[in-house]
């Protein structure tokens, strides 16, 4: 039965707002007015707030639990759209156990609807729901999504300093160039001598900074890349190409990442008892890269087709590092998704290590690139003062 959203007020002027079943509006209205409210405002559910990492890993831990205690899934959701850390999203649920009693697949729904979840987690959750291991799957994601959350914290942390330092010093930086320097601009005009090209560019920039569209534009040019960087981030996969794999100290995290999923996820689907091409194909979803779904996606075809995991992992770049080994091994020893599981934990844990290592060298990086900024600036207000001089010479 669908949700709708009133506002309205009780007859001692009260005012009141929440949520009500009804199979339309007019029905909707009518259940208020018989519980004592007069409603003004009558909406369907919809979309809510976006879901961020934390707080989709307190939706699936939650949303587990009340499975594995035996309540339906619309009721689940139900319940959880009351819960005060997921207000935000408490439309968004509601509207997902309405479809869900529809008759509609809960990873489908989800997907449709929940702002944030990324294309690996609605795979997951289609297979555990396929496969019959819902709740065990959505301890596993919130257990996953906690550990990237720490991760993004770690990250967020150990760019405070830098961030700081880097911005201060771009501050100093234009009010130096764009309002300081224009006295300096007319003192060498006066020399009447050929300035150097540093300096002139140095100069050009200060005038643009000065222009009343200069300051404007940069800060327009600063919000149109934020948005596009957010839009990439939205789709799965939209940062990471394959060149990036190839970038010292960076490419090796990726693959580790991109290794820890994929290992992951294909151990949950075949605990889960689904079928070895699908699961395949599934995984390489999960690791939300395109040229890496493509390739699972071709692999998938060939393991259907009888061929062996560790020989169609061996095509796929990437994942061919190590992760053949793991297959064969699994492979005699009957167990492939204990051994991916093991090999999971070690490439998350090669992701640590990696993380570490670039959040280690990012912070001189900036510090150095500042540096260079000023030597730059200094340089164009020097070269003029030094070749002055040796004319007077």
């Amino acid at each position: 039965m669908p949700t709708f959203r009133y506002q309205g007020y009780t007859s001692g002027g009260q005012t009141r707002r929440g949520r009500v079943e009804a199979l339309n509006a007019k029905e909707a209205r009518e259940r208020l007015i018989a519980e004592g409210i007069f409603p003004r405002d009558v909406e369907p559910v919809g979309r809510g707030g976006k879901f961020d990492a934390a707080r989709r890993s307190v939706l699936y831990r939650e949303l587990g639990a009340l499975l594995q205690a035996g309540l339906p899934l619309d009721r689940a959701l139900r319940l959880l759209s009351e819960n005060p850390e997921l207000a935000a999203g408490a439309e968004t649920l509601a509207a997902v156990g309405d479809q869900i009693k529809e008759g509609l697949d809960f990873s489908e729904v989800l997907g449709r609807q929940l702002r944030g979840a990324r294309e690996d987690e609605i795979a997951v959750l289609g297979a555990g729901e396929a496969a019959g291991r819902l709740p065990q799957v959505c301890m596993e994601l919130a257990d996953h999504l906690e550990e990237e959350a720490g991760v993004g914290d770690q990250i967020r942390t150990a760019l405070v300093y830098p961030a700081v330092i880097s911005v201060v010093a771009l501050a100093v930086l234009g009010v130096l160039v764009g309002f300081l320097l224009p006295a300096y601009d007319q003192l060498l005009a006066g020399v009447g001598q050929e300035l150097p090209a540093l300096t002139r560019g140095v100069l050009a920039l200060g005038r643009w900074i000065r222009h009343p569209l200069g300051i404007g534009g940069l800060l327009l040019l600063v919000l149109l890349l934020w948005r596009s960087v957010n839009r990439l981030r939205c789709r799965p996969g939209g940062l990471i190409s394959q060149r990036w794999y190839k970038v010292p100290v960076l490419g090796p995290a990726l693959g580790s990442l991109a290794r820890a999923r994929f290992a992951r996820t294909l151990a949950l689907l075949l605990e889960g008892g689904i079928p070895l091409h699908r699961a395949l194909e599934t995984a390489g979803r999960a690791t939300g890269a395109p040229g890496l779904v493509t390739a699972c996606s071709e692999a998938a075809h060939r393991v259907s087709h009888g061929e062996r995991l560790a020989d169609v992992l061996m095509a796929v770049p990437v994942l061919c590092e190590d992760l053949p080994g793991w297959a064969r091994a699994g492979e005699a020893s009957g167990d492939l998704s204990g051994l991916f599981r093991h090999a999971a934990r070690g490439h998350q844990r090669a992701w640590d290590r990696n993380l570490r290592r670039l959040l280690a060298l990012l912070e001189p990086l900036l510090i150095v690139a500042v540096g260079l900024l000023i030597l730059l600036v200094a340089l164009a207000v020097l070269l003029p003062m030094l070749r002055l001089n040796r004319g007077l010479i």
